[in-house]
């Protein structure tokens, strides 16, 4: 067993949003293979202050931002089985954030609250972190796949003049690249795009750039388990998808035949390829589909997409935002989703449709092309349906290979079966660091 402190701007409980919670499900992942896990993160004090189970200790900790010293309330719970530490403050920029990490992870350390033989530094936040706690390794994790932009000067001098940048590029990912051994990414396709960046171009000759798949069964996406469905199902049990599809159809008011495809879109945006869903939707509702768009999608292409539900009624729908898990019911409900993105590079939309026994109809590029691999009908083998361009009769004749597969129920179940099973699990991404860290460990040297 291993001290793992992972260091994040943001976590669920504490916050929403993909970072967060992917941070929290590698600490449960973690945990559930006998590690010693403690998170730290920050937030506004008044709104970790309102959240049940977290605790605001007696003791404050100190910490520095743009030269100034600071004294930080500590508010002390869980993520998960994992232990979590939260500092009261909010985030103003990338740069406070940065440094109010690195100095408090350094203050935490040196009163014993945190004895980390491994430190993950989860995102551009934790940079300056990994360089300020003793440990026998240093991981740098990137969990979008990409580096973000360069500092503008205030965010820089937040972090101090011991923040070295000898690219000259005010870089978090080249100041957490130079405090690891070794920098993770969630795919492939990102360590690709990502040897040639020019914030990485300075690491180490032998510094390796590893992708580590990240898992999506992490609470709430379970689905024989999730409160937000109306019956739980799993690979083995997969009656009740059934029973979300009915309850999905319900709430849309969509006409369902047995053989109709449901066919869910991630929220439309306009940088993830939502122009090219809206193009195909009127294409698409001509054949025996009925489409579900998420909520929560840019302004315009949402009002599109809401256009065709009256031109299309029974056929398009656009689910409404505000209810607790509706996403979820989205993806179990579906027989299928679509991804349109160009620029993913975590595959984590597709590998939540996995989870949820859900068809992915994707682009054959980045992190889809990575870890899906198109279904052959005859070998009955494949996790999802690839198309090499979002135009619309690329993507009627997805939904007219999906129409073929769902119109054999007995074939039908064993794809969404094998769906299920092919689902990326937080155990894997956990077993794949292991092994990053048995060949990075080297002795702890004492932080200064």
């Amino acid at each position: 067993m291993s001290e793992y402190l992972v260091v994040v701007d943001a976590v669920a409980p504490v916050a929403q949003g993909e970072p967060a919670v992917t941070a929290a499900g590698l600490a449960q992942a973690l945990v559930g293979a006998k590690h010693k896990v403690t998170l730290l993160s920050l937030a506004a004090s008044d709104h970790v202050a309102q959240l049940p189970g977290m605790a605001r200790r007696l003791r404050t900790v100190a910490a520095t931002a743009r030269g100034a010293a600071l004294d930080l309330p500590l508010f002390e719970g869980r993520s998960g089985q994992a232990h979590l530490y939260v500092l009261g403050t909010a985030m103003e920029d990338r740069g406070y954030a940065g440094a109010v990490l690195a100095s408090a992870a350094a203050s935490l350390a040196r009163d014993g609250l945190v004895k980390p033989d491994v430190i993950i530094g989860w995102g551009e936040a934790s940079a300056a972190s990994l360089s300020t706690v003793g440990a026998s390794t240093r991981l740098f994790v990137l969990p979008t796949g990409v580096a973000g932009k360069a500092l503008n000067a205030r965010e820089w001098e937040a972090l101090g003049p011991e923040a070295l940048d000898p690219l000259g590029v005010r870089s978090l990912a080249a100041l957490g690249a130079a405090g690891a051994e070794a920098v993770v990414v969630p795919s492939p396709s990102s360590v690709r795009t990502l040897e040639g960046e020019p914030a990485l171009s300075g690491r180490a000759s032998d510094q390796p750039l590893v992708a580590a798949r990240f898992g999506c069964d992490e609470p709430p996406f379970d689905p024989a388990n999730d409160p937000a469905l109306p019956t739980g199902f799993s690979a083995d049990a997969p009656a009740g998808k059934a029973d979300c599809r009915r309850a999905l159809a319900r709430r849309t008011s969509l006409a369902l035949g047995p053989r109709t495809l449901l066919l869910a879109t991630g929220p439309l945006d306009a940088e993830r390829g939502g122009q090219a869903v809206v193009n195909a939707l009127g294409r698409l509702a001509k054949l025996d589909v009925a489409i579900v768009v998420a909520a929560g999608g840019d302004r315009a292409l949402t009002d599109q997409a809401n256009v065709l539900a009256i031109e299309h009624p029974g056929k398009v729908a656009v689910l409404g935002g505000g209810t607790p898990g509706g996403d979820r019911l989205l993806l179990a409900g579906a027989d299928a989703y679509l991804s349109t993105d160009e620029r993913d590079q975590t595959g984590r939309a597709t590998g939540l449709a996995l989870r949820y026994g859900t068809l992915p109809i994707a682009l054959d590029r980045g992190a889809s092309s990575d870890f899906l691999v198109d279904h052959d009908a005859s070998s009955a083998t494949g996790s999802a349906l690839l198309v090499t361009l979002t135009e619309p009769f690329e993507l009627e004749g997805a939904a007219r290979r999906a129409l073929a597969l769902k119109a054999d129920a007995d074939r039908w179940q064993d794809l969404v079966r094998a769906l299920m099973r092919s689902a990326p699990r937080w155990s894997t991404t956990v077993a794949h660091l292991e092994a990053l860290v048995a060949s990075q460990a080297r002795p702890a040297v004492a932080a200064g």
